[in-house]
């Protein structure tokens, strides 16, 4: 026989712990920036470290179960605690009896506690602190429900111990339980020193455990005392494996007075409609544009054309053997006008041509709203904020999130079609341009020190003036970054559980020295910060504008993928003088 894991306290349990950890980690922070907060108050920092205590220890931390336990017991939670009696003390799930011996069954005294926290879990009276002033009555009421049917309970939990056979790691990968239980039992040290154990522990990830929801039980025995069941009937097993798939829904037929309102969770039985291929494909168009507008295309092309007319002293070499395969080769690459239709397509950019593609004419506000809702959201993470707990934060993560998921959905509608084809082009030639430009021959034609400078003098002498190269490639590489962040979470844009932005990461970043961190292609959250304010400040975006755009609007109206204009529409456009793309 299996431990017996009450599975819905133990998710009672680990959500409680999450409460701390968040108070916890605020408090940190406080002290974290004490140069300019001057830390905590003596107060709390007794409270910190009282936290610690307690997320370090295995005790539960639900004020539910120990209020339930206490009026069970006729004990006050600390005499539980000091008594060292197992049998009250519920370690994740865990009663007394299942931490000492395996294959034993719930004590007396457990059952009553599961059966009392069920009834209560199922009228929804779980309010164990001062909001809820008739709490304990709740509880007396319950424990006579439990009392008057002992029985039926009894049957419904020994039923109940076979029906669901699981792993210890199926449940924490699920959600529902913490994985401080593995080895809570054994070595039962503190959860920082089992880290470090290497011994065997109990449990152990693969330990198989029967999961019962005291929930559940109590709203199987309810339905039996409805249908008038005796403890003596003749097919009560029959009767209580009947009312247990109804209520789990494995059978239909149960009558509306024994479900619960449970509507679906509609964005998960659709396909996001962010689609992160797409968004690779615009980061690398997105990255291509910000060098086209410092005409790094255009220089290229204007050595080569100089090469060919011989007015570069160039000789044998790499260099020449590259300007002489890409002027070879011009009619298999993307021209400019294809180039800038795409730019068109993707961002709304000026240069496309209207008749050939539907330019991407929310591109721009949307991007500054994402932009703008992230850098206020990281600036308002200081002290003051968080020590006025009552003031809320003038930007939300529900509305960075809101802005990401407009911004990520609008990119990816319009990164179908021949953008990913032309974004790997695209990409390598820009790998080939800088492995020319860099190219010592051709820096010491032009006496430039590196790549801008080659581009700055052949901008200044050969296409009409210099460009603002630090802008173009700073708002190149920062954008880069940008998307790939948005592709890379698409999943928490599209989730509302959970949040978008760690803060921990925005203000306590971990700087990363490896050499082969890439933020454009595995960008952190502190990443992303930096990447917007820095994009924000080349740009020339004042603050004023930054306010506003990190409010929130309403969505534009956008479909996941494009779709076509019927035809009728279509004529009754051209009769009216309004062309449009084919």
């Amino acid at each position: 026989m299996n431990r017996i894991l009450m599975i819905d306290l133990a998710e009672r349990e680990m959500q409680a712990r999450s409460r701390l950890k968040s108070r916890a980690d605020q408090l940190q922070l406080v002290e974290n920036t004490k140069a300019t907060s001057g830390g905590l108050s003596e107060d709390q920092e007794k409270e910190l470290k009282a936290l610690r205590a307690t997320m370090d220890s295995d005790l539960p931390v639900d004020d539910f179960y120990r209020t339930v336990a206490s009026q069970v017991a006729r004990k006050s939670w600390t005499q539980l605690v000091n008594g060292k009696d197992p049998e009250y003390v519920l370690k994740y799930g865990f009663f007394g009896s299942q931490q000492s011996t395996v294959g034993s069954d719930l004590g007396v005294n457990e059952r009553e506690i599961a059966a009392v926290c069920g009834l209560l879990q199922l009228d929804g009276f779980t309010n164990a602190n001062n909001t809820d002033v008739n709490f304990i009555k709740h509880i007396a009421e319950a424990q006579g429900d439990y009392r008057q049917n002992l029985q039926l309970f009894n049957a419904a939990f020994a039923q109940a111990r076979d029906r669901s056979q699981v792993t210890v790691q199926s449940q924490i990968d699920s959600g529902r339980i913490s994985k401080s239980i593995i080895g809570c039992i054994t070595p039962d040290a503190s959860i920082a020193h089992r880290v470090a154990v290497v011994e065997k522990q109990v449990p152990g990830a693969d330990d198989r455990v029967s999961a019962v929801s005291a929930r559940t039980v109590a709203q199987v025995v309810r339905r039996l005392i409805q249908e008038s069941v005796t403890p003596n009937d003749t097919w009560l097993t029959s009767k209580i494996e009947t009312a247990f798939n109804v209520l789990t829904g494995s059978i239909d037929g149960a009558p509306p007075s024994t479900l619960e309102i449970d509507l679906p969770d509609l964005e998960v039985t659709v396909d996001i409609d962010i689609d992160r291929e797409n968004l690779n494909a615009v980061q690398a168009i997105y990255f291509t544009w910000q060098l086209e507008e410092m005409r790094m295309y255009q220089v290229v092309e204007r050595i080569v054309d100089l090469f060919r007319q011989g007015m570069l002293p160039l000789g044998r070499g790499s260099v020449g053997d590259y300007l002489y395969k890409y002027y070879q080769k011009a009619g298999e690459r993307m021209n400019e006008t294809e180039r800038r239709d795409l730019y068109f397509r993707c961002f709304g950019a000026p240069g496309g041509n209207p008749g050939s593609a539907e330019p991407n004419r929310d591109f721009n506000e949307l991007w500054l709203r994402f932009l703008s809702a992230v850098s206020s959201f990281s600036r308002q993470l200081t002290v003051d904020r968080l020590l006025r707990s009552n003031v809320p934060m003038s930007v939300s993560q529900e509305q960075v999130r809101k802005a990401g998921r407009d911004l990520g959905s609008n990119l990816s509608r319009n990164g179908y079609g021949i953008a990913y084809n032309a974004a790997i082009e695209m990409q390598q030639s820009i790998l080939e341009f800088r492995d020319v430009l860099t190219n010592p021959d051709l820096r010491n034609v032009f006496g430039a020190r590196d790549m801008w400078q080659v581009i700055d003098l052949v901008n200044a002498n050969y296409l009409g003036g210099p460009r603002n190269t630090h802008r173009f490639r700073t708002q190149s590489r920062n954008g880069a970054i940008i998307i790939r962040w948005i592709a890379n979470h698409a999943q928490q844009l599209t989730d509302i559980r959970g949040p978008v932005l760690m803060v921990e990461q925005i203000v306590n970043p971990v700087f990363r020295v490896q050499s082969d961190h890439k933020p454009t292609v595995e960008p952190t959250d502190w990443d992303l910060v930096n990447a917007c304010e820095q994009w924000l400040a080349v740009g020339g975006v004042q603050e004023q504008s930054v306010e506003q755009y990190s409010q929130p609007i309403e969505a534009p109206i956008t479909s996941s993928r494009p779709i076509g204009m019927p035809q009728f529409a279509r004529e009754a456009l051209d009769s009216a003088g309004i062309s449009l793309p084919a």
